[in-house]
C-alpha cells in the first residue's frame, strides 16, 4: 500500500478504483504488487471540465449527429424490399398494417429480444427510413425546404408544450410551475430526409427533454392540422426516432452512476424546479413506453421500457409515502402514472403485471387536483377491470387439451360484472364540472372521461365473446387487440372460429343470455364513442395571462381536429368501432329480411307502430358513434403506430355505410 502522505494521483488503476483505494500511479502499482493483480488503466468517463449548458447542448448535438450518420450507414445496407416496409417490423406497406396485430403479435413480423437492457436500444429502434413509400422515390424528391418540423428554443418553451400536449392527457408531472403561455414552437424548413440536429435551435441535454422534444416533433407545426405528404410524415418520425434515441444513450450515461441516495438530496430537473433529477430517467422510460406502443406500435418494448421505469421507481422507493423528499406531488404521480403504465402493457401483452395495485408495500397514496384525488382511483380501478376482463376472455376462447371450462365461470363473469357496474355508478357520480381553465383542470377532466371509456371497455370486453360467440376474433378484415391476446401464438389467428363443442359451454355457463351481452355491448360502446367525441383537442392559445373570455372553452375544443397525445386508448377505440359495425350489420340484415323483430331487444321501449322508425333511429345511434370513433383515430395519425388501422377503419367505415 503507499503512504498516507502521498499525494493522489490524476489516474488510478481499474483495480484501485473498484476497492477505492489510493493508488500511487505506478505500473504496475503497489497495491497490485502485493494482491498480485492485473494492473490496467483507463480514462474515468466521470467528471471533467463543467462548460455549461451551451457546451452540453453542443455535446449532445455531436452525439445525436454520429447517431444519425450511424442509422443512415445501417440503412444504406439494408435490403431495398426492407427498407420499403412499414414502421419497426419490416412488413411491405402495399398492405395496410394493422395495428391491433402488430401490436398483439410482433413475433409473427419480426422476432422480438427479450433483454430489457437499454444498452442495446440504439439499434432496436426502427430506422427513421422505413416507414411510408418508397426510400428511393423520397430522396429524389427532396431539394428544397418545403417540409416543416416542430422545434422549441429553451427548456421552458419545451416544458410549457408538455402541460399543452401532453399532461392533459397523462400528468407524468406536477402542476405548471410558471405560469402557462401560448405554445411558442418554431417551424423548422428542410429539404433533407435525414435528421439533421444541427438544424435544431435547441437540443435538450436530459433524457425527460429528448423523449418530450422527439413526441413533440411528430405533431404539424402551426397551419398544419395534418401533414399533407408523405415525405413531411416521414421527416418528422425521423426526427422524432432521433430524438428518443438519444435519450436512450442519455439514460445509460446518468444510470452508470446512478447515486443511491434519498430524493431530497441532489439536484432538481432544468424542466421543473419540483422535480428531483433522479426521477428523469422513471418519466423518461415511462413517455418511451408510450412512444413505443404508439408510434411504432410494438408493445413487446412498450413493456420493456415500462418494467425499467418500475425497476428505478422501485429502487427509488417510490411506493413509499415519505412528506421528507420535499417532493411529494412529483413522487406520487411519478409512481402511478408508472403504474398506469405497468397495467396498460400487461393489458396489451397478455400478461400479468409484475406488482399489482393491491399490494401490501404500496403505501404512497394518489396524486390530487386541487385537493380533488378522484380521477387516480377511478381510473387504476378501472384498468384492474379491464384486465380481469381480458383474462376471463382469454379463458373462453382457449381450447385444447386441460382448457375446459369450470363452473366457477359463471360466478366469476357475475363478480366482475357486478365491479364494473359499481366502478361505473362512481365514474357517474363523479362529474367534474369546475370551470377553473389550465392543464391540470383538463387533466382532471380528461382522467374523468378515459377512466369511463377504459370502464366500459372492460364491460364490452367481458361480454362480447358470449355476444358475438360465431365470430370472437374475425371481424371483418382486421383484428381486436383484446380477443387476439388469446390466439397470438398462431400465424392465421384471422381464420380462427370457437368449436362448436366450446360455444355450447359458454352458452351453458355464461351467466348471460346473448341478447343480454349483445345489448350490453351496444350500450358500452355508445358510452365510449361519446367518450372520444367530445375528448377535447389541445389548445396550444392558452395563457394564464389571458383573461378567461378570451380562450377557447375546454368543451368547445372538440372540434379543431389535432391529435390528442398521447393515443394510448387508440386499441379500446377500435374494438367499440368493431362491435358497432358488427350489430349495424345484423341490424341491417334484420331490416331488408323484413325479421324486425330480431333486433327489438336493442330498443328501449319497442312498438309495432314505429318499428320502422325505431330501425332507423338504431342505425343512426350506430352510424353516429362509428363515425365519432373513426375521426378520432384519423386524428391521431401522425403517429405511426395508428396508420394502418386508420386506414381499415376507413375501408370499414365505407363499406358499412353503403346502403
Amino acid at each position: 500500500m503507499p503512504p498516507a502522505t502521498s499525494k493522489p494521483v490524476k489516474l488510478a488503476c481499474l483495480a484501485c478504483r473498484a476497492a477505492k483505494i489510493r493508488c500511487d500511479g505506478q505500473m504496475p502499482c503497489a497495491s497490485c504488487s502485493v494482491h498480485h493483480e492485473e494492473c490496467r488503466y483507463q480514462p474515468s468517463r466521470r467528471g471533467g471540465a463543467r462548460r455549461g449548458p451551451v457546451a452540453a447542448a453542443e455535446l449532445a448535438k455531436k452525439r445525436a449527429r454520429r447517431m444519425a450518420e450511424k442509422s443512415l450507414s445501417n440503412t444504406q445496407n439494408l435490403d431495398p424490399d426492407m427498407r420499403c416496409g412499414s414502421y419497426g417490423h419490416g412488413i411491405s406497406t402495399s398492405e395496410p398494417v394493422l395495428l391491433p396485430h402488430a401490436l398483439l403479435s410482433p413475433t409473427e413480423s419480426t422476432p422480438q429480444r427479450s433483454s430489457t437492457s437499454l444498452e442495446h436500444r440504439s439499434t432496436e429502434l426502427s430506422s427513421p427510413l422505413g416507414v411510408i413509400g418508397d426510400v428511393e422515390d423520397v430522396l429524389s424528391t427532396l431539394e428544397d425546404p418545403k417540409w416543416s418540423i416542430r422545434a422549441y428554443r429553451c427548456d421552458q418553451d419545451l416544458i410549457n408544450a408538455y402541460y399543452i400536449f401532453i399532461h392533459p392527457y397523462l400528468p407524468f408531472l406536477p402542476p405548471p410551475a410558471t405560469a402557462q403561455y401560448e405554445d411558442k414552437c418554431v417551424t423548422i424548413g428542410t429539404g433533407s430526409f435525414l435528421a439533421n440536429p444541427s438544424a435544431m435551435p435547441y437540443w435538450p441535454t436530459s433524457p425527460l427533454g429528448l423523449v418530450l422534444a422527439g413526441i413533440l416533433a411528430l405533431l404539424p407545426p402551426p397551419g398544419e392540422l395534418h401533414p399533407p405528404q408523405h415525405e413531411s410524415i416521414v421527416i418528422r418520425r425521423s426526427y422524432a426516432d432521433l430524438f428518443a434515441r438519444s435519450a436512450l444513450e442519455t439514460l445509460e450515461d446518468s444510470l452508470e452512476s446512478f447515486p443511491q441516495e434519498d430524493l431530497a438530496k441532489g439536484p432538481r430537473s432544468t424542466l421543473h424546479p419540483a422535480i428531483p433529477k433522479k426521477l428523469e430517467p422513471v418519466l423518461a422510460l415511462g413517455l418511451l413506453s408510450l412512444f413505443e406502443c404508439c408510434q411504432h406500435g410494438n408493445i413487446s418494448k412498450m413493456r420493456i421500457r415500462a418494467n425499467q421505469a418500475l425497476t428505478i421507481a422501485m429502487d427509488l422507493l417510490l411506493y413509499e409515502e415519505n412528506s421528507q423528499t420535499g417532493c411529494l406531488d412529483a413522487q406520487r404521480r411519478c409512481w402511478w402514472s408508472t403504474m398506469f403504465l405497468i397495467y396498460q402493457s400487461s393489458i396489451m401483452n397478455s400478461s400479468p403485471p409484475i406488482i399489482t395495485i393491491n399490494d401490501p408495500r404500496i403505501t404512497t397514496i394518489f396524486p390530487e387536483f386541487r385537493g380533488c384525488r378522484e380521477p387516480w382511483p377511478l381510473l387504476v380501478h378501472a384498468q384492474e377491470a379491464l384486465l380481469r376482463s381480458c383474462e376471463i376472455g382469454r379463458h373462453l376462447t382457449r381450447e385444447g387439451r386441460g382448457a375446459t371450462l369450470s363452473h366457477s365461470i359463471r360466478d366469476n363473469v357475475k363478480s366482475l360484472d357486478s365491479f364494473i357496474l359499481e366502478l361505473a355508478a362512481e365514474v357517474d357520480r363523479f362529474r367534474c364540472v369546475t370551470n377553473y381553465q389550465g392543464a391540470e383542470a383538463d387533466a382532471s377532466r380528461n382522467l374523468w372521461a378515459i377512466s369511463n371509456a377504459i370502464v366500459h371497455t372492460a364491460r364490452l370486453t367481458l361480454h362480447r365473446v358470449r355476444a358475438f360467440s360465431d365470430r370472437p376474433i374475425f371481424i371483418h378484415d382486421y383484428y381486436d387487440y383484446l380477443a387476439i391476446a388469446s390466439k397470438q401464438s398462431s400465424g392465421d389467428a384471422q381464420n380462427f372460429h370457437l368449436s362448436p363443442g366450446r360455444i355450447a359451454e359458454i352458452n351453458t355457463l355464461f351467466p348471460f343470455t346473448d341478447q343480454e351481452s349483445v345489448k350490453i355491448c351496444f350500450h358500452s360502446c355508445l358510452v365510449v364513442s361519446r367518450v372520444f367525441r367530445r375528448l377535447p383537442s389541445p389548445n396550444p392559445m392558452y395563457s394564464d395571462t389571458i383573461e378567461a373570455e378570451d380562450t377557447v372553452p375546454w368543451a368547445s375544443r372538440r372540434s379543431l381536429g389535432s391529435p390528442r397525445s398521447i393515443p394510448y386508448m387508440a386499441c379500446a377505440e377500435l374494438q367499440s368501432f368493431c362491435i358497432m359495425a358488427m350489430i349495424l350489420w345484423k341490424v341491417r340484415t334484420a331490416v331488408c329480411s323484413g325479421n324486425l323483430a330480431s333486433y327489438v331487444y336493442l330498443l328501449d321501449r319497442p312498438s309495432c307502430s314505429t318499428q320502422v322508425q325505431d330501425a332507423e333511429r338504431l342505425i343512426e345511434e350506430l352510424q353516429s358513434g362509428m363515425e365519432a370513433l373513426a375521426r378520432s383515430i384519423q386524428a391521431d395519425t401522425v403517429f405511426g403506430g395508428l396508420s394502418g388501422m386508420a386506414k381499415e377503419v376507413e375501408r370499414t367505415y365505407k363499406s358499412t355505410m353503403m346502403d
